[in-house]
């Protein structure tokens, strides 16, 4: 089998910074990153990339309303309540147009009518399976209403990226049983297992984001995936960082590793699988769109020396038998 990319993304407007952020100090990035969306589509499209839109249950919603209808009934009880989007629906605007940081069924229909893009689940509310208050009911019901409004909105998502990469068993069980058999995975090493938040500490940030410009941990190459247990972890290799003004070198850097890493794959017939959110491009957009394109452009010359193959993750369920 050849060497093979795969690429997901985590498309959720404000919804997956609300809790960290404000419209205030980053409304502006995650407009960009709508803007960003329908340049990447097309960039997609010039190079033949297959792409996972891990999605946001909340976005599929045309207006408020909606939103409160498919919301389950079941909610996560977080110890640290700013961590729930609930009591922010009755502030949110009345629809995409009067809201554009909150609604986004329209980019999900430009994405949808993409060949090649996969419509995946990022669960309905972003909530995080390994947050104090988190309960294997509320994660059922989660689960239960982004499936529903997703085929409501006419898409059957078999994949699903967990908000923060809070992963754990039981929950991946519940998540199979729903009907969501592929999974974005952990990358290699202890740095990088699963934790909440309180337990992400700063020198584990640091050694994240010196790991993604120099190979302090080795290289996130992975064995094609495989199914077990009807469960298929696609394990993640690396974040794609925006590009940065104040730290251009380690943009330089970070290039490079993730070029290094894409050769190594597809000469050892191995995945790689790169990550990343719309709004990470949302500032700078000229640098962050030519980043990617200097990816896309290696994945072209690799795809010609090597036979190496663009997969989302709906394509690997399938040749793997789960859908």
């Amino acid at each position: 089998m050849p060497g093979r990319l795969i690429i997901s993304l985590d498309f959720e407007l404000m919804w997956g910074v609300r809790d960290r952020r404000s419209v205030a100090n980053y409304g502006d990035a995650i407009m960009g990153g709508r803007a960003a969306i329908p340049l990447m589509l097309a960039m997609f499209g010039k190079y033949q990339i297959r792409v996972t839109w891990a999605t946001v249950g909340l976005l599929f919603a045309r207006n408020r309303d909606e939103i409160r209808d498919y919301s389950p009934a079941i909610k996560p009880a977080y110890t640290d309540m700013s961590l729930s989007p609930y009591p922010a629906i009755s502030t949110l605007g009345r629809d995409e147009q009067d809201d554009p940081l909150h609604f986004g069924r329209s980019l999900l229909n430009q994405i949808a009518q993409t060949p090649g893009q996969e419509v995946a689940s990022h669960t309905f509310g972003h909530v995080y399976a390994l947050e104090d208050g988190m309960t294997d009911e509320a994660w059922r019901a989660d689960l239960q209403a982004a499936v529903q409004i997703a085929k409501d909105a006419g898409h059957t998502p078999s994949s699903l990226v967990f908000p923060r990469n809070q992963v754990g068993p039981e929950h991946i069980r519940i998540a199979r049983e729903i009907g969501l058999v592929a999974y974005r995975g952990m990358p290699k090493g202890r740095v990088y297992r699963s934790r909440s938040d309180a337990d992400l500490s700063l020198p584990v940030r640091a050694l994240r984001f010196a790991d993604g410009a120099i190979p302090l941990l080795g290289d996130q190459v992975h064995e094609p995936a495989r199914a077990a247990g009807g469960a298929l972890d696609v394990p993640a290799s690396r974040f794609l960082r925006p590009w940065s003004a104040r730290f251009p070198a380690y943009s330089s850097l970070h290039q490079t590793r993730i070029q290094r890493e894409m050769r190594l794959a597809a000469r050892r017939q191995q995945d790689y699988h790169l990550w990343w959110h719309p709004h990470n491009m949302g500032r700078n957009l000229e640098q962050n769109l030519s980043q990617l394109e200097a990816i896309l452009k290696n994945f072209a010359r690799l795809r010609d020396q090597y036979g190496m193959l663009s997969v989302n993750m709906a394509d690997i369920a399938k040749e793997e038998g789960l859908t």
